[in-house]
């Protein structure tokens, strides 16, 4: 009987989180597919002074924390490993999966619902859950983690008098706590332990100061404490905030940017108690813009800059199929084929699985090119194959990309919706989508304008048009052309804003355009007759030649044009003889400069490097 063909259908996926890829998928998928890029400092991470991981949504944030955590107990498998997760997104059957599989140890984080605590310095929070993680770490770990002495009775004992409501979640931020202070009875000499509350509402009240005293005092204790030689490593995966109501928001952003100098302050302390201890921090880069810009900073992003692992996937590489997001593609078939990935060869798998070209393009290339460097891409990519009718192909053909086009365009909007959530409210970004939906592919600055001004008016495409933009282009939505040289920028890609300008146009992410409704016919038709722009190259024919000046006409959206060029625009130098350099029906590339509304004609300028 001969062997069943692997077909796109049977290739290992993962899953868009890799949370998600471990606890469903198990463990050895995502490792033997994992993909590890020049940038990422592992031993930086793991041994060094990083601690943060940044980068945007689907960059590979926390399936690195978790390929860390298997690097540690596959060197030192008497490790602990502890994870704090939070709420958003977590069934508790999920939380049980997840905290069964590895035995890892995990903690979930919350905020009561519709709680709102105003003008307050979470670090004094964080400091106390981390101290109770830390607690309970060693209590589920044997006691294993810290020698038993009085240093560290006295910590423990200083966090235990830190009383709060329990429930099916480890740790669970509410507005009220408890704290029992121990009192010895002067006439009966007992020792009685009553309880006073602590509203975080109210935090000029005295029961906060003593929070805040008690918190300051397991600090020191704890910088007083023996580690064992157990290495301990507390992972903490990034946190979401969403513009929604604006109150829970800016709280929800207040909170994330304490934790990161928490994370700080407690490494600062682990660095006094030994080697191999560590709390290790995924970061959403969009989250700490919106920090930056909704709340005050208290200057996070040096701390952040001064210890972070960015997550990068932009590297120039020999040959395309070589690129590491190409390679997470290669490496998660390889596997379907039964393949040690890290012995595959991937050229040979590559030549098996793509055709020569895709619509003109090199596979590896085209592929690239509809993705913003992220794993995730990938994941989607294989996962939209998977869907569509041609999911019973041996290989990814042009018509399996053809079919699977929409399914992965609107799933990478989803992904772009997501990411501008930090930043705006959902009406806000249903007007953002609406006002590029079924318009154009590239366009000028001044005609998007002109397009709010007339549909979008007193919105905040019309208030804030220069912030949407630059977001557009920092998520990858947006990028940049220059018709004049052909040229391209793109966030993704190492270019780092965008740059609005006469000469510079924007352009719409491939990727995106069938979501958008935006193809080539319709962009055609919607621009056919709009009026040349300056910057925009076109083919001149020389139709007259004066003492100082090149007479010309050239065909723009199927309309023609009269223009000229100065003799000083002809990029030739010093021209003495202008009949002597050009002649009349003659042709050069040339690039519009502005509108002589005087003459009603065009000026053109040339510049030779363009000419074909």
């Amino acid at each position: 009987m001969e062997n069943k063909a692997i077909t796109i259908k049977d290739i290992y996926t993962g899953r868009p989180d890799a949370k998600d890829e471990i606890n469903f998928d198990g463990l050895g998928g995502f490792v033997n597919s994992y993909v590890i890029p020049d940038s990422y400092d592992i031993d930086g991470l793991l041994f060094g002074n990083n601690y943060f991981i940044t980068g945007y949504k689907g960059t590979g944030k926390t399936a690195l924390l978790f390929y860390l955590e298997y690097l540690v107990k596959n060197k030192e498998p008497h490790a602990c490993t502890s994870f704090i997760f939070f709420k958003d997104g977590f069934t508790e059957t999920q939380k049980q999966q997840l905290e069964g599989y590895s035995k890892r140890i995990a903690s979930f984080v919350a905020f009561e619902e519709s709680i709102v605590i105003d003008n307050i310095d979470f670090e004094h929070i964080w400091r106390w859950l981390f101290f109770k993680r830390i607690i309970s770490d060693n209590e589920e770990y044997s006691d294993n983690l810290f020698v038993d002495n009085e240093n560290w009775q006295k910590f423990k004992s200083t966090i235990d008098r830190i009383k709060a409501p329990t429930d099916k979640i480890k740790n669970i931020i509410t507005q009220k706590i408890k704290i029992g202070a121990t009192i010895k009875d002067t006439i009966s000499s007992n020792e009685i332990a009553p309880e006073f509350e602590v509203d975080f509402a109210n935090n000029h009240n005295n029961n906060y100061s003593k929070f805040v005293q008690l918190i300051d005092s397991a600090e020191s204790l704890l910088c007083k404490v023996t580690r064992t030689d157990t290495p301990y490593y507390i992972f903490v995966d990034e946190l979401e905030a969403y513009y929604g109501d604006e109150s829970i928001f800016k709280r929800d952003l207040r909170f994330i940017r304490d934790l990161i100098f928490t994370v700080k302050r407690m490494n600062e302390i682990f660095i006094q108690l030994g080697e191999k201890t560590k709390v290790i921090c995924s970061a959403r880069t969009e989250i700490i813009n919106a920090i930056s810009r909704f709340v005050i900073s208290k200057e996070m992003n040096k701390v952040i800059n001064g210890f972070e692992v960015p997550i990068i996937w932009n590297y120039a590489t020999t040959s395309s199929f070589q690129h590491p997001i190409i390679q997470v593609l290669l490496k998660r078939t390889a596997i379907t084929m039964n393949t040690d990935a890290e012995d595959a060869d991937n050229k040979a798998i590559y030549n098996q699985w793509f055709p020569e070209q895709i619509h003109g393009i090199e596979p590896a290339s085209y592929i690239l090119n509809n993705s913003w460097y992220k794993p995730r891409d990938i994941v989607r990519l294989i996962a939209s194959a998977q869907n569509s009718i041609k999911k019973n192909n041996i290989s990814f053909t042009q018509s399996v990309f053809d079919s699977m086009r929409k399914k992965y365009s609107e799933d990478s909007l989803i992904e772009i919706r997501e990411e501008l959530r930090a930043l705006y409210t959902s009406e806000e970004i249903e007007i953002i989508i609406s006002c590029f939906t079924g318009y154009k592919t590239v366009f000028s600055y001044n005609k998007l304008k002109e397009r709010i001004q007339n549909y979008f008016s007193k919105t905040l495409l019309d208030e804030k048009l220069n912030t949407v933009l630059q977001d557009l282009y920092r998520l990858g939505f947006l990028g940049n052309f220059l018709p004049a040289s052909q040229s391209y920028r793109w966030q993704h890609k190492g270019d780092n804003s965008l740059i609005i300008s006469d000469e510079w146009r924007m352009i719409i992410h491939y990727a995106l355009h069938s979501a958008l409704s935006l193809n080539s016919r319709q962009n055609y038709a919607l621009t056919k007759y709009d009026e040349p722009e300056k910057g925009d190259m076109v083919k001149a024919k020389v139709v007259k030649l004066l003492k100082h000046f090149v007479l010309v006409e050239f065909m723009y959206k199927d309309n023609l044009y009269d223009g000229y060029i100065h003799i000083s625009n002809l990029g030739m130098g010093y021209v003495r003889n202008i009949f002597n350099s050009v002649k009349i029906d003659e042709e050069y590339y040339a690039q519009i400069v502005k509108y002589n509304q005087a003459h009603s004609n065009w000026e053109l300028k040339l510049d030779f490097e363009e000419e074909e």
